[in-house]
């Protein structure tokens, strides 16, 4: 609270299960601030934005809003999915049943976030065909911008007070504002690092340079 008070930097060491979760988001949510907290992995991410969000929101004396923000390819881009549609043959990699799949499901889903489709496999080939890329966003060019499951997130966190992020996005957006007047977080007051060991690694991985053969072929 004190750090949050006086906008200085506060470091906490504590072990597993002492509660630390609640003990910044309390302070977090009471401050009026928005605050972005951002965590090491997927699975905190979950539990906060599931569990303990929830849980303040009904036992805190302030009402407050809270968004989760996932990096580009985890969501479905709607005008990828139809252009792949339209092709008159598929990728020999592409499975045709899931395409079919995520076609419908492009219809009823809130957030096109691939965390939706549980059995959906890790390395699916059909989901790198269909998922958000810098690359090819055609931003509000886009026939399908204001439908756009990335728009919708980020409009859904400019109006939250709290917004969860991880260190990959965290960094990423601070590397995307150092070289242009582009953002994915939008503007908060106050950020919290969960599992702040991660926080060496990720930051190399996004203020460094790295070549591989990978990448050559990406490009």
């Amino acid at each position: 609270w004190e750090a949050l008070r006086t906008q200085k930097t506060l470091l906490v060491e504590a072990g597993t299960g002492t509660g630390k979760t609640l003990a910044y988001l309390v302070p977090a949510i009471l401050s009026g601030l928005k605050v972005v907290v951002s965590t090491g992995t997927k699975n905190l991410q979950e539990q906060i934005f599931s569990k303990d969000i929830p849980f303040l929101q009904r036992v805190l004396p302030r009402t407050f809003t809270a968004a989760y923000m996932k990096g580009r390819q985890n969501y479905l881009c709607l005008w990828r999915l139809q252009r792949l549609q339209q092709q008159p043959s598929l990728p020999g990699f592409v499975d045709r049943t899931w395409l079919q799949r995520l076609a419908r499901w492009a219809e009823d889903t809130p957030t096109g976030d691939r965390a939706e489709l549980a059995d959906l496999p890790d390395d699916a080939p059909v989901w790198s065909e269909v998922c958000t890329t810098s690359e090819s966003c055609l931003g509000q060019r886009c026939e399908f911008y204001q439908r756009c499951f990335i728009t919708r997130m980020r409009q859904e966190a400019a109006a939250s007070d709290v917004i969860i992020v991880n260190h990959h996005l965290f960094f990423a957006d601070l590397a995307l504002k150092e070289t242009s007047y582009g953002e994915v977080i939008p503007r908060y007051d106050a950020v919290v690092f969960d599992e702040a060991h991660h926080l060496e690694e990720v930051a190399t991985q996004h203020f460094g340079l790295s070549v591989s053969s990978y990448r050559i072929e990406e490009l």
